[in-house]
């Protein structure tokens, strides 16, 4: 579908049903809001959090749109925006978004009808393609039992609002860009929500596609990353963190990063402690 249709972005009862929640940061990060391919679907919002502490800027005419919302604060912190943008949605269902993804009509209009179908469902994570050629599983199972190998993505995860908000939980902001610990963010809050006996479930289905490589893939050997794992492995999994350290350490030596395996344990233990 053109992201330029005049298709009603309403549903049959006139409400907004999904809010996808953009975070950006200045003016480079809303010209690729403005670039990428945001389609005209019934009952979707986009609702754009835009930081701007070095002053304000423009929108950009692109984003003159009836099914867009942006609202502006002066903070820094992928995480801070993340909470502010969960604390300014107000439709049932909502989907976390970056500034530089491609969305496809179909795929996020199947969010709102398996919210819909499933009234127990809190937390559902998708797919999405791109540089990353990240693998997933191809079947749909119970996210506190992910199989081997699995892990999320924070682009690929939707929540019904009233459920996470009843929880209090919200993103750690000493994880994620422009925080102490510069990934991880998605997964403390994911482990949080489901140790509050939260049900979600993974879906095979392809959301977005996302044209670059992710923090965590683009930066896997700098010692930053690998210290953000030791301090998220270290609250994900409080009793047996030193044993995943040791086969992420071992992995580490058998790939022969360009990172040392005296520096990987340093940073890994550097975060976890």
């Amino acid at each position: 579908m053109n992201k330029h249709s005049s298709e009603n972005l309403l549903d049959n009862n006139g409400a907004i049903k999904l809010q996808v929640l953009i975070c950006t940061l200045g003016e480079a990060g809303i010209q690729r809001v403005a670039k990428g391919e945001h389609p005209h679907v019934p009952g979707v919002e986009y609702l754009v959090s835009w930081q701007l502490p070095d002053g304000d800027v423009a929108i950009p005419d692109e984003l003159s749109r009836p099914d867009f919302k942006i609202i502006k604060n002066t903070t820094r912190g992928l995480s801070r925006n993340r909470n502010l943008s969960i604390a300014a949605a107000t439709a049932p269902y909502c989907l976390i978004s970056d500034d530089d993804l491609d969305y496809f009509a179909d795929s996020i209009a199947k969010i709102i009808d398996i919210f819909d179908k499933n009234p127990e469902l809190d937390i559902a994570t998708f797919k999405y393609s791109g540089a990353d050629t990240k693998q997933y599983p191809d079947h749909s199972f119970n996210l506190s039992k992910p199989p081997r190998g699995y892990y999320i993505s924070s682009v690929e995860i939707a929540f019904n609002r009233n459920k996470i908000s009843e929880t209090g939980v919200s993103f750690n902001e000493r994880f994620g860009v422009g925080a102490e610990f510069p990934a991880g963010e998605e997964d403390i809050w994911i482990h949080d929500l489901l140790k509050r006996k939260l049900n979600g479930e993974f879906f095979p289905i392809t959301i977005a596609y996302h044209p670059g490589e992710t923090t965590g893939t683009r930066r896997a050997s700098d010692p930053d990353i690998i210290r953000t794992k030791g301090a998220v492995f270290s609250h994900t999994h409080p009793l047996s963190w030193p044993l995943r350290m040791l086969a992420h350490v071992w992995r580490n030596y058998r790939s022969k990063t360009k990172i040392s395996t005296y520096k990987y344990l340093k940073s890994w233990l550097k975060g976890a402690l």
